[in-house]
């Protein structure tokens, strides 16, 4: 019997002031090619991004090969299979080069398989080393349609397959090669739903869930028991986490360089700019000088938040991963670094341990706006929240953090 791979169980979501999913329920088996029907605004974006995690319930429950993964009372777990994901937005990053995004897809299913017959496919092999923000918008459109498709190929567990319009900007030999990965995948008993206007990509469909009435048409049964292996031959490889990719990233462009250092050095050198004002300071004083830079660097935030709002990119990351990229220990790294520095400038001298705590100042911080930062993603604007507008009242803690070190 076929393994449902997923469920929405009497589902209900809000898209700003209006209910676009009400009483929902819809399943999705291992096999099966669903494909959502109906015209703009009734709700098949909506349906992709709920099952995909992204979206808060008002009522009822998703679940995940019978793991419930979120719920209207805000519970989410990670899904106990490999979901992959195509928004309407391309999920890319564009410091990203298309191989290595590609890599980094398959990855996330601990398993790799060879992409030159699907570079070729679609036209991107000489391509494959270049940043994505190097490609046109029909070219990163493929790119984002092959980080859900090889993930699936090179699992060897059934994989649900989540797409969102994967036809979009692509030309007539891309949909062709697209249909035939579609039907293939459906053999090697993967779960398909896919939101789409395109009629070639329709005809391939095992269901048909209809929007926003939420009937059901079976269009077939289909042409055997669906295999869990594959005659691909997948390599196995080791995950990648979102903090070993924030690092990476952050490393490769300097954003935090442009911003968090930069912050920490023009506060350095405002307070050295005082002159002797800053010899005549109480112990507590001088201290909060030292670590001023610090505090700076940290009330800047992670840069990663910002990229990834880039294409939704935090959204896909969210979906195929076990969280968002943040910069990992890079705000630790350079808030001890700030403070040798900051110690040397005021007293000529380097103190380890204010270092350590310099270190501990900005990452905690930086982490701390971080998670406020994300924590607005899912309201309907989240760039209308100024996190920034909240960051003085980190100054209170700050002052009884000198107060306690020089007691």
């Amino acid at each position: 019997m076929a393994k449902t791979l997923f469920e929405a169980v009497n589902v209900e979501v809000r898209r700003g002031m209006g209910v676009v999913l009400s009483n929902h329920h819809v399943e999705l088996k291992q096999g099966d090619i669903m494909v959502l029907e109906g015209p703009n605004g009734s709700g098949k974006s909506t349906l992709i991004e709920a099952v995909a995690r992204l979206l808060p319930l008002e009522k009822g429950h998703i679940s995940h090969a019978g793991t419930s993964v979120v719920d209207h009372e805000g519970r989410r777990k990670t899904s106990p299979i490999n979901v992959t994901l195509v928004l309407q937005k391309n999920g890319l990053l564009g410091c990203e080069r298309v191989q290595e995004h590609l890599n980094l897809a398959m990855k996330m299913t601990g398993s790799t398989v060879d992409t030159a017959t699907f570079l070729e496919a679609f036209s991107l092999t000489h391509r494959a080393n270049d940043n994505v923000s190097h490609l046109s918008q029909g070219q990163a459109r493929k790119v984002a349609v092959l980080s859900a498709l090889l993930p699936a190929f090179a699992s060897s567990e059934p994989c649900l397959v989540l797409m969102d319009e994967p036809d979009a900007g692509l030309d007539d030999r891309s949909m062709n090669s697209l249909c035939e990965w579609i039907s293939e995948l459906h053999h090697l008993g993967h779960g398909l739903l896919i939101s789409t206007h395109d009629e070639r990509i329709k005809s391939l469909a095992t269901v048909r869930h209809h929007l926003p009435d939420g009937t059901t048409d079976i269009v077939e049964k289909g042409d055997g028991a669906p295999r869990t292996t594959f005659d691909r031959p997948s390599t196995p490889h080791a995950k990648i986490t979102p903090g070993q990719f924030g690092w990476n990233m952050q490393w490769r462009t300097l954003a935090w360089l442009n911003q968090n250092a930069m912050a920490a050095l023009l506060t350095l050198g405002i307070l050295l700019s005082m002159g002797d004002l800053s010899d005549n300071l109480s112990e507590m004083q001088q201290l909060g000088f030292i670590l001023a830079p610090a505090l700076a660097a940290g009330l800047c935030g992670d840069a990663m938040v910002a990229m990834c709002r880039e294409e939704r990119a935090g959204s896909w990351w969210y979906c195929v991963s076990t969280g968002t990229p943040h910069s990992g220990m890079l705000p630790f790294v350079l808030g001890g670094a700030i403070t040798l520095l900051s110690s040397l400038a005021f007293t000529d001298d380097l103190v380890a341990e204010t270092a350590v705590i310099g270190a501990l100042l900005t990452g905690i911080v930086a982490h701390l706006l971080r998670f406020a930062q994300q924590s607005t993603e899912r309201l309907a604007r989240p760039q209308a929240v100024f996190i920034g507008l909240l960051t003085p009242v980190l100054i209170l803690p700050y002052a009884l953090l000198l107060d306690l070190l020089t007691r």
